[in-house]
């Protein structure tokens, strides 16, 4: 009975799965760290990526600064547009236009309100003064009629008048002018005369109508 309980006893085969096992639990482990490693090599593939992106920033810049050029340069040109001509300052008197200066004790606002309208004409310059289709019509006592239209104003400053059945480059004009240091109040008068004799009639016609001005305003 001895003999027969020592044969199954056995321990040696349990050792040698144990040697095995080892060796093949390490194998797999350096498999895949070689696997890792392998896989990190591509990553600077996006620097590539930012170039192309700064790259095509400064393509839009440039094409930006380039239509921008245009839309700068435009108005300069408008700028330089040639003006009318300026007109000369001392350009001679028309032939035949002399000037009179009357002293006048008046304010300018009521002045040229006997110059310019209809109802201040009336009462100095002619008997009876009115407007039809924009030309002023002059009437006196003797039967003289005449017409003139209204060709310059400058509120307060002076107005000109031009007759109709005379030459297109002739006017009458009544003119405004303050002293700077007495603030006096004058008015100077204009017109065309083509030789010395119509010279002196016109100039004593003149002296006539601006006398009644006077009145005119002394009373007004």
């Amino acid at each position: 009975m001895k003999k027969k309980k020592k044969v199954p006893h056995t321990p040696a085969p349990k050792k040698q799965v144990k040697v095995k096992a080892k060796p093949v639990s390490k194998a797999p482990k350096k498999a895949q760290k070689k696997v890792v490693a392998k896989k990190q090599k591509p990553a600077p593939m996006p620097a590539k990526k930012i170039v192309v992106k700064q790259v095509a920033k400064q393509v839009k810049k440039a094409a930006i600064k380039q239509v921008a050029k245009p839309i700068i340069k435009a108005p300069l040109k408008k700028i330089f547009i040639p003006t009318k001509p300026v007109p000369k300052i001392d350009e001679p008197k028309p032939k035949g236009l002399y000037s009179i200066e009357y002293e006048l004790n008046s304010s300018p606002d009521v002045l040229f309100e006997f110059i310019s309208t209809p109802g201040g004409l009336e009462k100095w310059f002619a008997d009876r003064v009115y407007i039809i289709e924009g030309n002023f019509i002059f009437n006196w006592e003797d039967g003289e009629k005449r017409l003139a239209k209204q060709v310059g104003i400058k509120e307060k400053e002076w107005v000109r008048f031009h007759w109709l059945d005379e030459a297109d480059k002739r006017y009458f004009e009544f003119k405004i002018v303050i002293d700077d240091l007495t603030s006096e109040v004058a008015l100077i008068v204009s017109d065309f005369a083509d030789n010395p004799r119509e010279l002196e009639e016109s100039t004593r016609l003149w002296n006539q109508q601006i006398n009644d001005l006077h009145h005119s305003i002394g009373s007004a």
